[in-house]
């Protein structure tokens, strides 16, 4: 054998160390996703938050506005 030889117990432990590094990959991967579909989810309730909103603050203005001009007569 020369020295450039490789024996088969060196090539099944460069593949463990492979698969163990691929393993890691995809578990930290796992954990990205994960994340990320958190985010989408709490986006999700962000926006469904601004859609009920709207309505509120558009009632909100409407009754400070009539407000507005109850005191406006009452002073004058």
């Amino acid at each position: 054998m020369s020295d450039h030889d490789i024996t088969h117990k060196e090539i099944y432990d460069r593949l463990v160390k492979v698969e163990a590094k691929v393993d890691q990959i995809e578990a930290n991967t796992n954990d990205m996703v994960a994340a990320f579909v958190a985010a989408k989810g709490a986006f999700t309730v962000l926006e469904w938050i601004a859609k009920a909103a709207k309505p509120f603050l558009f009632i909100a203005a409407v009754v400070a506005s009539i407000s507005v001009l109850v005191q406006e007569f009452r002073s004058h």
